[in-house]
């Protein structure tokens, strides 16, 4: 062989690297052309009872945590192959399902199943309570069912009828509060310089990084907001239960002593404190919901339907939507520039309201608001692309979700109106910089950094530190941005300058209080924003829009080949709960290090909004 030759053919490695290839591909067509084939036999097999069952039982077993929008659903592939992805369910679909049962006669009874539920704000959870008292007015029961009860699980399940958990279960109802981790003593210990610019008394998010503990301002700020919301979740059980407030309160601080009195027994506890009606196994529930729904005999399962299957074949024939169209954006997470998953992501934002201007059917916008804010320039932004909006003649109206505090109520400021939940946590109106400079680190290690600058700003950086006019530059920045929140506000909300300064100071409130303070115009939850939006634009009859990325054809396919099988792409592998809970404090307690992005340096974010506390 000549070394032309030689030299043309492909090495081991290459070689070897495109077997893999092949081989790889070969495993994900195969992977797919199963699940096609499983897709046709699923059809093939259920295109005879592919309906609502006569006289069933529908099963609302939302899975993960609740989310206003849930995640774009991941590939076929990552399913396959990342070991595990975050579950979500939208409670819009949980709702959506409640609404439909109340004035479906195919539906018999509601059964709660809450062991796959991870988490729900105190809002969610009341959502789903009103949307619960409302089923039950047609006349149908509700019974709740689960082997171990959390205070969100706990909170929902008692608007139920019937109340039930597993002998060897327990009902805990933990309150509300949390602790932040604090890191000025590691950053001094490894040489970090932080260098905090801020204004407002309860601007607390900078104190992990120059404190060691909560200050006196923040601990009176959330003791007020964690006592207000721990009122209306007592409040609400007691009612539910029908039972005095002060015997739900005793169960919750006196629960060790009601332990001993039940001889250890947690699920005696809750039985004799009345905050269940019955200990039953899982097949004693079903065989007390056979007795009302009776069974399928062919394969002896419980004549029932699940939450996603019900609500796929009521949505199969939607109604002709309506010539006007109400367009609602969901602004969840926390907000930064870009377009990145999981964010509020400005760039995407803006896209979609962009799209709702320029759209002739489209006549109001929604902004459902679910963030505890971030970048005070992505804030602006996309409030500035609102404005545009409201000025082609198309109102806004904010509703606020579980969190609308900082950035997430700058964008909101200047809406024709704003809409909170009860218990939603808002406010937060302030602004602060923090840039970490590492010169003493560097020193320590022999390092050093030296070098000429033709203005003050030239020589300084994060290696170099920052010198007294950079400070003073910085600071006079977040003064200049509090005051342009402060003036949003006052023009948003027809306010005094010097009245929204009072309640600002980057102080958080509840919901209600809220509204007593001006800074949001009615309580209610997304329909009624939806509903307030149409009397604005003007019209009576309308069909709602959702703003959302449309799928890749390729993706969308997926998604319905997966749920056709029963595969829903929010996949999570089984996990220790107390490994998962661990990893999720964690993410929280360093929440204040992953939103550090804003090109200006200045961030509207309120820490202990990150997470409602748990």
């Amino acid at each position: 062989m000549n070394d032309a030759a030689a030299a043309d053919k492909p090495s081991f490695f290459t070689r070897t690297g495109q077997r893999i290839t092949k081989l790889r591909n070969f495993v994900l067509n195969s992977v797919f052309v199963l699940a096609i084939l499983l897709v046709f036999g699923s059809l093939l097999g259920s295109c005879e009872s592919d309906s609502v069952p006569e006289g069933s039982a529908l099963v609302i077993n939302p899975r993960g945590a609740l989310v206003e929008q849930t995640a774009p659903p991941v590939s076929f592939p990552d399913v396959l192959f990342m070991g595990g992805v975050v579950e979500e369910t939208a409670i819009g679909d949980v709702l959506d399902a409640i609404s439909y049962a109340a004035d479906d006669d195919n539906i018999k009874l509601l059964l709660l199943n809450l062991d796959e539920l991870s988490y729900a704000s105190s809002a969610q959870s009341l959502r789903i309570g009103e949307a619960l008292a409302s089923f039950k007015e047609s006349g149908k029961q509700v019974v709740a069912y689960a082997d171990y009860f959390s205070q969100y699980q706990y909170h929902i399940a008692s608007y139920s009828d019937a109340l039930y958990m597993h002998p060897m279960g327990q009902a805990l109802l933990t309150g509300y509060g949390g602790n932040n981790l604090y890191f000025r003593e590691m950053l001094q210990k490894l040489s970090i310089n932080v260098h905090v610019f801020r204004v407002g008394d309860f601007k607390s998010a900078v104190e992990p990084f120059t404190r060691d503990d909560m200050s006196d301002e923040a601990k009176l700020a959330n003791k007020t907001l964690y006592g207000g919301l721990w009122n209306y979740l007592l409040e609400d059980i007691a009612r539910n239960r029908q039972i005095p407030r002060t015997e739900v309160e005793t169960y919750s601080e006196q629960f060790s002593v009601l332990l001993q009195k039940s001889g250890g027994d947690m699920a005696r506890a809750a039985l004799e404190a009345k905050m269940v009606d019955e200990l039953l196994t899982r097949d004693q529930v079903r065989s007390r919901i056979a007795d009302q729904v009776g069974w399928i005999e062919e394969n002896r399962q419980l004549n029932a339907i699940g939450m996603n299957r019900y609500l796929r074949l009521r949505q199969q024939s939607p109604d002709a939507p309506a010539t006007d169209e109400i367009a609602v954006l969901v602004a969840q997470g926390t907000i930064m520039e870009g377009d990145a998953p999981g964010v509020a992501g400005a760039d995407a934002l803006i896209r979609k309201i962009r799209d709702a201007r320029f759209n002739d059917q489209v006549k109001a916008l929604v902004l459902r608001v679910d963030s505890p804010g971030g970048s005070a320039f992505a804030s602006e932004l996309i409030r500035q692309e609102l404005e545009l909006l409201q000025l082609a003649g198309k109102p806004v109206v904010a509703s606020f979700a579980s969190v609308a505090a900082s950035g997430g109520y700058w964008i909101s400021a200047t809406a024709d109106a704003i809409v909170s939940e009860a218990t939603t946590i808002t406010g937060s109106i302030g602004i602060f910089g923090v840039i970490p400079t590492f010169e003493n680190s560097l020193d320590r290690l022999g390092i050093h950094s030296d070098g000429v600058g033709t203005s003050p700003l030239g020589d300084a950086d994060p290696l170099s530190g920052l010198n007294d006019e950079t400070k003073s530059i910085f600071q006079s920045n977040i003064e200049f941005g509090y005051q342009q929140f402060l003036d949003l506000v006052a023009r948003g909300r027809n306010m005094e300058t010097e009245a929204v300064e009072e309640i600002a100071q980057g102080r958080v409130w509840q919901g209600d209080k809220a509204l007593e303070l001006g800074l949001v115009d009615a309580l209610g939850d997304l329909d009624t924003a939806i509903e307030k939006a149409a009397k604005l634009a003007e019209i009576e009859t309308w069909s709602v829009r959702e703003l959302t990325d449309p799928l890749n054809p390729r993706d969308e396919l997926l998604r319905q080949l997966m749920q056709t099988v029963g595969l829903e792409p929010s996949i999570q592998t089984p996990q220790s709960k107390l490994l998962n809970e661990a990893a999720n404090y964690m993410e929280d307690a360093l929440s204040p290090l992953a939103y550090l992005s804003d090109p200006n340096k200045a961030y509207a974010v309120c820490l202990m909004c990150v997470s409602e506390p748990r």
